[in-house]
């Protein structure tokens, strides 16, 4: 009878998915300061020792979790012909992602996670978006743009108002969509 078994690095890599998923759960609802790595391991299933052989401690487990959440293809795989109603969509309609807020605004109260999550902000978010949008005005659209996201983000997740609740209003949707444009078209 022939049994199946995972090779170590599956099995390696399934655990490293499953530390970081709880990871992101547990930075996105308790914050750095007060998550423990047990917290973490416990919800991952697996042994807390684990964290420190796979990511060398806590702060690094944050980085990796905050750094796999940050994703900017989402936006700059889009096209700019149309990116406001593609990004609005992506933005609103998209439930499965995880949200790399909760985490960042979690982590301002200490302040090695705080560096953590400014430099990845600078790094995944910020200079692939100047990059994206390209010329003199580059810097100032990027900003634009995270301005205009975490407004959204923020009342949508942070500090919900109830006109963010479910599927965007309309009018409000429509809004969003020219203003994600304007930034690229300007």
């Amino acid at each position: 009878m022939a049994t199946t078994t995972e090779t170590p690095a599956r099995d390696a890599d399934r655990t490293r998915t499953a530390i970081l998923h709880a990871a992101q759960q547990i930075f996105a609802t308790k914050g750095f300061a007060e998550a423990g790595v047990r917290d973490i391991t416990a919800l991952a299933g697996v042994n807390p020792s684990l964290v420190s052989r796979y990511f060398g401690g806590k702060l690094k487990l944050f980085e990796a979790a905050l750094d796999a959440a940050l994703n900017t293809r989402m936006m700059t795989d889009l096209p700019k012909q149309g990116f406001g109603k593609a990004i609005v969509a992506r933005f609103a309609d998209d439930d499965d992602r995880v949200s790399p807020l909760p985490m960042m605004f979690r982590a301002a109260a200490d302040s090695e996670a705080r560096a953590v999550a400014q430099r990845l902000l600078r790094e995944r978010v910020f200079d692939p978006l100047q990059h994206w949008f390209g010329g003199e005005a580059a810097a100032v659209k990027a900003a634009r743009f995270m301005m205009v996201s975490l407004g959204f983000f923020a009342y949508r997740d942070q500090l919900p108002l109830a006109e963010f609740a479910g599927p965007v209003e309309p009018g409000l949707r429509r809004w969003l969509e020219q203003e994600f444009q304007a930034i690229v078209d300007d």
